[in-house]
């Protein structure tokens, strides 16, 4: 079978779907298409902190990871979510899948407003604590229609892992970017974020786009500017 026939095939066997797939539930070059919200969390100064030569430096860096990975892993769960994938200084999450917008997008937020408070009041001071620098980062959320599939080769016999499971679309480009245009501890969101948050929110967005000449995304269909926003709203201590 030519290497085309089997491209299509795969590309026939790509189906919608309203849950997150498991791993196992799909073959190797096949997808899901889902709607979802997708958010990049990313260390901000990670490259200085691996830039140092001394042992102890590094295993500074080791803890601080350990430390943070963790506990932003655990927050997307508490806001159903999953991993899409661990990128060593941050990570990429999907919430929300085969929900509509409104419950996705405000998932992303609540998660997204959660790590900057776990960041403050738990991560950072544990790292003070062992003499390590505090952690910054930078968030930035899209949501969209995603194609969720398994890449890679056939597991055989290898020891270390050789497929996984990945998101593709625009949104994930657009959460990509967006989080790389951010402050330091700040929460950027797109249009469609902005547009399904709860009331409530409203007040928390400010609009950051108007004069980025390099920014070109349109509204699908037309001339229309996509829209980004700051998202400011902090988490206030939870009541006992």
């Amino acid at each position: 079978m030519s290497f085309a026939t089997q491209g299509a095939e795969r590309l026939e066997n790509v189906s919608g779907g309203r849950v997150a797939p498991a791993l196992d539930d799909l073959t190797i070059g096949t997808g899901r298409e889902v709607k979802a919200a997708i958010s990049f969390f990313d260390i901000r100064g990670f490259t200085k902190r691996t830039s140092v030569s001394d042992s102890d430096g590094l295993k500074r860096t080791l803890f601080m990871l350990n430390l943070v990975i963790p506990t932003m892993m655990q927050i997307v769960y508490d806001h159903g979510g999953y991993i899409e994938k661990n990128t060593g200084d941050g990570i990429m999450a999907v919430f929300g899948v085969g929900k509509e917008f409104n419950e996705s997008s405000n998932f992303a937020l609540d998660a997204a407003v959660v790590s900057f408070y776990a960041l403050k009041n738990w991560v950072n001071p544990i790292l003070q604590h062992a003499g390590i620098p505090d952690v910054e980062a930078r968030i930035g959320i899209d949501a969209g229609t995603l194609l969720l599939s398994r890449i890679g080769m056939a597991s055989g016999s290898a020891a270390h892992q050789r497929n996984f499971l990945t998101a593709i679309g625009p949104a994930a480009n657009i959460a990509s970017k967006l989080q790389g245009k951010a402050g330091t501890n700040e929460i950027w969101v797109s249009a469609l974020i902005k547009s399904n948050a709860h009331d409530w929110r409203q007040a928390f967005f400010k609009r950051k786009d108007e004069g980025d000449t390099e920014w070109t995304w349109v509204h699908k269909g037309t001339n229309n500017r996509y829209t980004y926003w700051h998202y400011n709203a902090t988490r206030s201590a939870p009541d006992c």
